[in-house]
C-alpha cells in the first residue's frame, strides 16, 4: 500500500460508514423530496472530496455515475433506496480497485463524457 493509497482507502471507508448510518434515516424520512435533495447534496460533497483526496479521475467517474445520470422510477422512496445502494456499490468497487491496483490517473484529468 503506497503512502497515498492508505489515506484514500480510509476516506472511502469513512464515506461507506457514513452512508450506512444515514441510509435508514433517508429511506424512512417523512418527506421523500427533501430526503432526495439532502442525499443529492451529500453526493455532491463526497464527489468533490473524492477529487481532492483520491484524485480527479475518480471524481469524474463518480460525478458521471452519481450526479449526471437520472433514474426513472415511480416511488420516490424506492428510487432513493436504489440510489443509496448504487452509491454504496460504487464506493466498495472503488475501494477494491484502489486496494488491488493502487491509485490510477492521480495527476491526469480526463474530460467528462456526455
Amino acid at each position: 500500500m503506497s503512502d497515498e493509497t492508505g489515506p484514500a482507502l480510509e476516506f472511502l471507508a469513512k464515506q461507506i460508514q457514513e452512508l450506512k448510518i444515514i441510509r435508514p434515516h433517508l429511506v424512512q424520512a417523512v418527506n421523500a423530496v427533501l430526503a432526495k435533495e439532502q442525499f443529492y447534496k451529500w453526493k455532491q460533497q463526497v464527489v468533490a472530496q473524492v477529487g481532492e483526496r483520491v484524485g480527479p479521475h475518480y471524481r469524474q467517474r463518480l460525478s458521471k455515475d452519481w450526479l449526471e445520470t437520472a433514474f426513472a422510477g415511480g416511488d420516490m422512496y424506492d428510487e432513493l433506496s436504489d440510489d443509496i445502494e448504487m452509491c454504496l456499490r460504487h464506493l466498495y468497487k472503488l475501494s477494491h480497485e484502489i486496494e488491488t491496483q493502487g491509485l490510477q490517473g492521480r495527476d491526469s484529468v480526463e474530460p467528462l463524457s456526455t
